[in-house]
């Protein structure tokens, strides 16, 4: 199959998806969609299922290019942590398909759109692992267990611009910073000795 062709079936699938959720895109919408007929569609994709996950993957490593890009030689390690939480929280939030995902969730309890956010956040934390791992072997912090860190530094980034913003005013990036700063960085920050 043309490789031109597989891209097309993703982008109109992405925007099936996007619309509709994962229970309400079928096969043939996306072939619709995508201008092709229902059997290049299954050459390409076994099923819904591997097309989803085809364009999960997608959304994926765009979250990966929006954490690369918010992650600054020039800025220290607190605020390269807080800037890419940032840019991950703000993907997650205008992304139509994550959102739509989100929707599906909380309306239809949709477990298939439940497990696709729980890869996303999966990749999230994962990023963030990554950042502390590399802040490690350079020397900047001691983080015996990166993996549980960046869990917790996410969990707690999403609480503060989410639950506390609901119900307080919200914070400035800089607040957001002090806050990582006080409560979290100095603990797994190495001392100058």
């Amino acid at each position: 199959m043309v490789k031109n062709k597989r891209n097309q079936i993703l982008e109109a699938a992405s925007r099936s998806f996007s619309l509709f959720g994962y229970k309400g895109t079928t096969i043939d919408q996306v072939a619709k969609m995508a201008d092709v007929g229902k059997g290049t569609v299954y050459t390409a994709f076994e099923n819904k299922e591997y097309l989803f996950h085809a364009v999960l993957q997608r959304v994926i490593d765009e979250l990966k290019a929006v954490f690369a890009e918010a992650i600054k030689e020039d800025q220290d390690g607190f605020e390269n942590i807080t800037s890419a939480l940032d840019e991950l929280h703000t993907f997650k939030e205008k992304h139509q398909l994550v959102a739509k995902l989100a929707d599906e969730v909380r309306v239809l309890g949709s477990e298939s759109a439940n497990k696709a956010l729980q890869q996303v956040e999966y990749a999230m934390i994962d990023l963030v692992k990554q950042l502390l791992i590399k802040a490690e072997r350079n020397g900047k912090i001691h983080c015996p267990n990166p993996q549980a860190t960046a869990f917790l530094l996410y969990k707690s980034y999403l609480s503060l611009v989410t639950e506390f913003e609901e119900n307080y005013a919200p914070l400035e990036k800089e607040e957001l910073i002090d806050i990582f700063k006080l409560h979290f960085m100095h603990g797994i920050t190495k001392d100058e000795a």
